[in-house]
């Protein structure tokens, strides 16, 4: 392939492509380590998925093998998997910054695109270019059947962050001749992108974030005038799927939205879409859209905060928060951190650092397998095992879940803090870690959020200025250095000397308990032989059920409450001690779910709890009841892919 360069653009000519500065600049992946817990769940993922012959080997070259099969032209979406494998293989590669790596990267790469890409940028799966609507004489039909744009997405994505890996300009020009295709398409077929894939749209709006992301690169115009037709075309039809800009201030909850809620309201995409769109307010300015994306955010909130703490229920957004028998795809996950990261990054609202905290260690450990190799496709609230990830569209090695798996580890180094322009340096999360960034460095240390001891904040800073540490939601009481601390909007700031300095910093991680109440009462259908996408019961028992049988029965019909410590949601289950008749049936909210106060005494680690990291004694009481079981964190308990193993967030 020619190199060129004519297209890139200088640092100093970038910088105006920004008209809106995050409130505090994230330290680069690669100068953040992740350790305790967290580091060893993201390096044995690390190490199975990006160095394992197994990824080198069979799994790579399947993905690969995805463009000369052209399996997608009998419907799939083969083409996402080499775009998703190559943003976990750059992220390693920007995080471990290990020289082989990134040579392998950039070898793979090269010969990727000579094999695959046409002279005039084509580069996909599907045989025919100009397939981008699965019923072009009805875009608005129900149909999921072109993922043309969607997989086109994950390949620029993944050529834009090989090369800011690796530095590698074949890549960048590589991201370069698929984007202009894409242009060039659009504007001969006289088509909008809205009107292309799934969902009215959706699925290849999802575009917008690499489209911005390589025109911060280049400046090239056309980029621009694409995000923007991308973003109009989410505001021009009132109440359709695509409407998320106007729809957002809608009172109705989103489930109301669709006739068929369990079609329409997808939760990955659209999580995709309002991620572009945080990033294109951070490329205009436009106030207008970021209102947006945080006024969908607060239906989120109030609506769809599931019991795993992701969003969502399965992979759609249909009233989650009102839904006992809690599931969410990984995928959803891994978005809805993402969506939180950038929400943080541009509002400094420390609520949205509360929901990653709450998302990672529990959503999404629990849906990462011990060796780091595979993952969850649905992750339960309980049961015996989640629904680990099938092969999925003629695959062997790939599923949408799994390969997205890697990235959310360097998307939670990233979301850690950062500096701002006026030297305050902002500490976000606890778990252990070290962070370097200009003019500091950072080291978090106490075992958080398993350990009962404080944790301490070392920094090293070149000049004197200040620390906002975030003081969690849950917590009722905040000390600095054992005295009591004032919080101001979720914040705590103080003054740090130039040089070394530390901090121990104490919260309330008490047990405490969270109602839970569900919209089916005390009943639920019974599975139909063919799960319905409108009645969401139905649909809840029959994918409680498929792949695991040996969950036939075990779909709660009464209401329960969540225990939660920290950001930990507690669980009972066969890795804690608790027994199967304790796990399932013995419920602490017979008589109704409130008045029960909860105290949690620890127990010494033992082989007996090997592989979980904390197990405590909870006794829950109320008047005269009480009851006892022995607990863990829902994550430790349920992330093992054994029909044998058994779990419950519900007491």
């Amino acid at each position: 392939m020619k190199k060129s360069s004519a297209f890139l653009c200088s640092s100093v000519a970038l910088a105006g492509l920004t008209a809106f500065a995050d409130v505090f600049t994230a330290p680069a992946v690669k100068d953040v380590r992740l350790q305790g817990l967290a580091g060893a769940s993201a390096d044995a993922c690390i190490r199975t998925r990006a160095y394992s012959d197994w990824a080198r080997g069979d799994m790579y070259e399947e993905c690969v093998n995805a463009f000369r099969t052209h399996y997608d032209d009998r419907v799939g979406w083969q083409n996402e998997y080499w775009g998703k494998t190559m943003l976990c293989f750059a992220g390693a590669a920007m995080y471990t910054q290990d020289a082989s790596l990134k040579a392998w990267i950039v070898e793979k790469t090269h010969a990727f695109l000579k094999e695959f890409q046409k002279e005039n940028g084509y580069l996909s799966t599907y045989t025919k270019e100009d397939f981008l609507r699965s019923n072009p004489d009805n875009p608005d039909a129900k149909t999921h059947g072109c993922f043309n744009i969607w997989g086109q997405k994950y390949t620029l994505w993944a050529l834009v962050d090989i090369y800011r890996a690796t530095g590698d300009r074949v890549a960048l020009e590589g991201a370069v001749k698929l984007l202009d295709h894409l242009v060039a398409q659009l504007k001969r077929l006289n088509l909008t992108i809205d009107k292309t894939g799934a969902w009215n749209g959706v699925s290849s709006m999802s575009i917008l974030r690499p489209v911005l992301e390589l025109h911060r690169l280049t400046d090239k115009a056309e980029y621009r005038a694409l995000a923007d037709q991308i973003v109009a075309a989410m505001d021009k039809e009132p109440y359709s799927p695509a409407s998320l800009i106007h729809d957002a201030h809608r009172k109705e909850m989103i489930h109301t939205w669709y006739p068929e809620p369990g079609f329409w309201a997808k939760a990955y995409e659209t999580q995709s879409c309002l991620e572009g769109l945080v990033d294109y307010y951070r490329l205009t300015g436009e106030k207008r859209v970021l209102d947006a994306v945080v006024a969908y955010y607060g239906h989120l909130e109030r609506e769809e905060l599931n019991p795993m703490k992701s969003a969502g229920h399965f992979d759609h957004f249909w009233h989650a928060a009102n839904q006992l028998n809690g599931m969410t795809e990984l995928c959803d996950v891994t978005h809805w951190i993402r969506l939180n990261r950038e929400l943080l990054l541009v509002t400094g609202d420390a609520k949205y650092a509360d929901r990653i905290d709450e998302a990672f260690h529990n959503a999404f450990l629990a849906g990462v397998t011990r060796d780091g190799k595979w993952g969850a496709h649905i992750v339960r609230s309980h049961g015996s095992r989640h629904f680990w990830a099938p092969p999925q569209t003629g695959m062997f090695h790939h599923q949408c879940c799994p390969d997205n798996m890697m990235r959310t580890y360097f998307d939670f180094a990233d979301s850690f803090g950062g500096m701002a322009k006026d030297g305050t340096l902002w500490v976000a999360l606890y778990s252990d870690a070290t962070a370097k960034m200009p003019g500091a460095t950072v080291k978090i240390g106490g075992g958080y959020p398993y350990a009962d001891t404080p944790v301490v904040v070392s920094v090293t800073r070149e000049k004197a200025g200040k620390i906002r540490f975030r003081v969690p939601s849950w917590s009722k009481t905040f000390t600095v250095n054992g005295k009591a601390a004032t919080a101001e909007k979720g914040w705590c700031t103080v003054d740090a000397p130039a040089g070394e300095s530390a901090w121990s910093l104490g919260f309330d991680l008490s047990p405490r308990v969270v109602p839970w109440t569900c919209r089916w009462g005390r009943r639920m259908p019974a599975s139909p032989a063919n799960h319905s996408i409108t009645d969401v019961g139905a649909y809840t028992v029959h994918f409680m059920e498929w792949y695991s049988p040996e969950m036939t029965g075990l779909c709660r019909n009464y209401p329960g409450v969540q225990v939660m410590r920290g950001p930990l949601v507690l669980a009972k289950g066969r890795l804690a001690g608790t027994s199967r008749n304790d796990t399932f049936f013995s419920f602490a909210t017979e008589n109704g779910m409130d008045g029960w106060k909860v105290r949690a005494r620890p127990l010494p680690p033992s082989v007996e709890t090997a592989g979980v990291p904390r197990v405590w004694v909870l006794t829950m009481s109320r008047g005269v009841e009480e009851k006892v079981f022995r607990v863990s964190d829902y994550a430790s308990l349920s992330n093992v892919d054994d029909a044998d193993n058994w779990f419950s967030l519900w007491f």
